[in-house]
């Protein structure tokens, strides 16, 4: 009974200060409700699938390019040698050329307009002004702009003659959606890379035939040849298909951060425990305790289980809240539960260990450090700010072995229906985590200056 007074007694007094209430179970829900709204915009999900939103600022002036293209022959070496005649044709194939190809045709209708990329975006023409005040108000994602001599450049390229010229799209991205950004960017590059192939069949096939002494204009009249060069851009489509692994929903932000806040504001747990051996020493509540018979080591397990039960406390108010308010589906109760008492286990044991290292210094610098600094650090290798997958590698692994770290991995795997034997590995690191901890501890408490040698003014007693 002895323990469960210890036990008792210190959760009353935890549960009456109000800044230890509200930095532990008040600001771990505000924080959830926020950063779950908040950055809904970079998770995907099933019910959240709004198309990308753009701005195509057009920088070319499409009949002065056109005009260009035209007199493109007066302008190069090649065509010097022909005579009026052929000139004459020429000139005619060009102009049937540009009154049949459209570069506009080609990149709004056949590339942004095909019914698989409106899935995907949405866009409207704009001068560059006005998309950027867009931009700023993060109306949009991304401003894909289509730079002067586009037009010309088009024409140039899909002409049946062995020419390429640079082609050129600018993108202005939004810092603040980068995943949106990185999605826009890979469009456009398809694009380019898909016209790229076209070009390069052209290009070839002239070179070729020019190297075999035959005429440019009679490899320009082979129709079907040159047809099919402008029928890969034609049918060249970018197809986005979404598959999660094992058919898995995808996490959605609410999800996301009611256990990356939970994972987090445990560790406060185990800082708040780091106070209670010493501030029993200064409050000569522990003096008392030992006069009066209570074996010490029964005041250690007292302070550890008070840890235990703050810390089960605290996950258990953030479960019913973020299931019933937020609507989080934690996944299988049952593992939910058995992750739940192998993270309490572990913080249970790290707090306890700091208790004891405070203790044995005699002051609280320990803690107010792991509480000031070691916490917030903690939290972002466990993938409490960001996702982990977003980390460098080798935080990504280190998080395995800090207990946020490990209960955030295991608590996301059940919500994704992984089943016991997908998420063993992170119970078996929070147990291990746990023992070292409480052996830790436990040496550190028989050493000399610990418990066995608790040092008191008798007068004061």
């Amino acid at each position: 009974m002895r323990v469960f007074n210890i036990i008792f007694k210190d959760l009353k007094v935890l549960l009456t200060d109000k800044k230890t209430l509200g930095l532990l179970i008040i600001m771990p829900i505000i924080l959830t409700t926020i950063l779950g709204a908040a950055l809904g915009g970079t998770f995907s999900s099933d019910s959240d699938k709004r198309a990308i939103k753009i701005a195509v600022v057009k920088e070319y002036d499409f009949a002065y390019e056109k005009d260009k293209f035209m007199e493109f022959p007066n302008n190069n070496f090649l065509f010097q040698n022909m005579n009026q005649e052929q000139l004459k044709g020429l000139e005619t194939y060009m102009e049937n050329f540009s009154g049949e190809f459209n570069p506009e045709e080609m990149f709004f209708d056949g590339f942004l307009d095909n019914n698989d990329m409106k899935k995907m975006l949405q866009y409207q023409v704009l001068d560059l002004e006005k998309a950027k005040e867009l931009l700023r108000n993060n109306e949009i994602s991304s401003i894909v702009i289509l730079p002067e001599d586009f037009i010309y450049n088009m024409y140039v390229n899909f002409f049946p003659l062995p020419y390429r010229n640079e082609l050129d799209i600018k993108i202005i991205n939004n810092p603040d959606n980068y995943i949106h950004s990185q999605i826009i960017e890979g469009i456009m590059n398809s694009f380019a890379e898909t016209s790229d192939i076209s070009i390069i069949g052209k290009v070839t096939y002239f070179e070729t035939g020019i190297d075999e002494g035959i005429d440019m204009m009679t490899l320009s009249n082979s129709e079907e040849i040159i047809q099919s060069f402008y029928t890969i851009i034609e049918e060249a489509k970018v197809q986005i298909e979404e598959e999660n692994v094992d058919k898995q929903k995808p996490l959605s932000s609410i999800e996301y951060y009611a256990v990356a806040m939970t994972a987090m504001f445990i560790l406060f747990a185990a800082g708040e425990g780091a106070y209670l051996l010493l501030e029993e020493k200064d409050n000569l509540t522990y003096a008392r305790m030992t006069v009066a018979g209570i074996p010490k080591s029964l005041i250690a397990i007292g302070k550890y289980f008070t840890i235990f039960s703050f810390t089960l406390m605290q996950i258990l108010v953030m479960i019913l809240y973020s299931t019933l308010v937020l609507g989080v589906d934690w996944g299988d109760k049952w593992l939910v539960a058995l992750i739940t008492l192998c993270t309490t286990f572990s913080i249970a044991g790290l707090g306890t260990m700091l208790a004891s290292m405070c203790y044995k210094s005699g002051n609280y610098k320990m803690a107010n450090a792991f509480s000031s600094i070691l916490i917030f650090l903690l939290a972002l290798i466990g993938g409490s700010y960001i996702p982990i997958e977003v980390l460098p590698k080798f935080m990504h692994n280190l998080s395995n072995f800090i207990p946020n770290g490990a209960a955030l991995k295991a608590y996301n795997s059940v919500m994704l229906g992984d089943n016991i034997i997908q998420i063993l590995p992170f119970l078996l690191s929070l147990i291990g985590m746990g023992v070292v901890f409480t052996i830790i501890a436990v040496y550190i408490l028989n050493t000399e200056g610990g418990i066995k040698n608790v040092k008191y003014n008798s007068a004061k007693t």
